[in-house]
């Protein structure tokens, strides 16, 4: 199930549920997060579908290197590079948070090979902070302070903050979401996503996606405010908004079921 592919030199770890006959949807999770997020979403669909997870480097067990480049752009050429060696050219894709941003970013880079977009709580009109990014680079300091802050937050709480189910959280759950801050390279591959940020998709580029697109928000989001979800029906031509009651940001995680049921109702 999981392979592991190299591109320019680093190494990308996917899960792959092969059902070649069957329509192929692409899972991309958010920032901090893994293609663990999707366990309780692919046994939903993996009878129907042929399912692609993809631990977006360095997250998951995707190889952290602080000389990879973390841009949404080089993500976008990872999934095409990884999409061309499976020959794959035609695919839905579930973006969560960062994942979904990346999924807006390669739908306007290749509209003719996405069927219909799911966006689950996506990020959205982030600009690119130029002197942010310098300070944040040039600091030898930000892998220790980044060390730090997530050490004093702990990923439990990151988790509450995340969801509205505090019960959902178990020992397996946060083993498996603490796993990748253990090694200690992640560090300045967080510092170096901050300064490869490009900013996100412009109104003017969202406009020129008119490709089917189903945007789920958790109305208890605390980190990405369910109103932005407004601004992008106003910007995306072909789009619905579904808000979720009593449901945070880890859409895969609190609403895997109603995922699965909005993703079988659309004709792929």
């Amino acid at each position: 199930m999981n392979h592991m592919i190299t591109y320019q030199g680093h190494h990308i770890n996917y899960q792959l549920i092969k059902n070649p006959t069957k329509p192929t949807i692409l899972l991309l999770h958010g920032f901090l997060a893994s293609t663990y997020c999707f366990r309780k979403l692919i046994p939903l669909l993996e009878k129907n579908y042929q399912l692609i997870a993809i631990d977006l480097p360095p997250f998951g067990k995707s190889e952290k290197s602080d000389s990879c480049l973390y841009s949404y752009d080089h993500m976008v050429d990872v999934i095409s590079f990884i999409l061309r060696t499976l020959d794959i050219n035609k695919i839905t894709i579930i973006g969560h948070s960062m994942g979904g941003q990346i999924a807006l970013r390669y739908t306007f880079q290749y509209k003719e090979q996405i069927q219909h977009l799911f966006l689950l709580s996506p990020t959205s009109f982030m600009r690119k902070s130029h002197l942010f990014s310098r300070f944040i680079c040039h600091n030898p300091f930000s892998p220790f302070i980044a060390h730090q802050l997530l050490k004093r937050k702990g990923v439990y709480e990151m988790l509450r903050h995340s969801m509205y189910h505090d019960q959902f959280i178990t020992d397996e759950m946060l083993q498996q979401y603490k796993e990748p801050f253990l090694d200690k390279k992640i560090y300045p591959c967080l510092i170096k996503i901050l300064n490869d940020h490009q900013g996100d998709l412009s109104e003017y580029e969202l406009l020129n996606i008119h490709t089917p697109c189903t945007i789920l928000w958790g109305k208890n989001d605390e980190i990405i405010p369910f109103t932005i979800g407004y601004e992008l029906l106003r910007f995306l031509p072909n789009s619905s908004l579904t808000l979720l009651d009593k449901i945070g940001h880890l859409i895969p995680e609190e609403a895997p079921n109603y995922i699965a049921k909005k993703v079988k109702n659309v004709k792929h």
